[in-house]
């Protein structure tokens, strides 16, 4: 019972792996000026990184080959990785309190944000970033579009962690058992 408990929380950790990664590089494709920041080239690393992990979990269901310490160890830092990604989007979405806020003091707080503004450029004194692409657009639908993204992406980080703390208890649990006929861990 328990290792199907596993397949079900790994195959959502895999699901989670995956959604983090198309959100994470879905706002790094649209960085048109400067380098993209370092809160969400490491998110997508983690979901690549989770998705390997996960796998080589699901794989291990099957094969009795993969060492139940080494796929715990990778759970762990997986799990680790997942909480210092989430840490650190949220630290950088910190001076914008709400995406959907329109009020003046909302939008030049998402159009100052690295994270949210897709890069800026000075010209003749004066900065203009990816978010407000001429005077009209005063809404700056792009910059809600990328912080409502950029906010999923640590939702979901954060549900990593969640289920890989959940899966490294089932994966003891499983290795203290003796596992099953089939793997040595999940």
């Amino acid at each position: 019972m328990i290792s199907v408990a596993a397949m079900g929380v790994r195959g959502f950790l895999l699901l989670f792996s995956a959604v983090v990664l198309a959100l994470s590089v879905s706002v790094a494709k649209e960085q048109r000026f400067e380098a993209v920041p370092t809160q969400t080239s490491f998110s997508s690393f983690v979901g690549a990184f989770g998705l390997v992990v996960s796998a080589i979990g699901l794989l291990a269901l099957w094969l009795n080959r993969i060492p139940a310490l080494f796929v715990m160890g990778a759970d762990v830092v997986t799990s680790i990785f997942f909480l210092a990604a989430g840490i650190a989007l949220t630290l950088g979405l910190k001076s914008v309190s709400n995406c959907t806020d329109t009020s003046d003091q909302a939008l030049l707080n998402k159009y100052d944000n690295r994270l949210v503004n897709g890069g800026c450029i000075s010209r003749h004194g004066d900065t203009f970033c990816n978010v407000a692409k001429n005077e009209d657009d005063t809404k700056f639908s792009l910059a809600v579009s990328r912080c409502q993204r950029l906010q999923a992406d640590y939702v979901f980080e954060y549900l990593g962690f969640i289920l890989g703390i959940v899966m490294i208890g089932l994966g003891w649990m499983l290795h203290k058992r003796g596992g099953t006929s089939r793997a040595t861990y999940v």
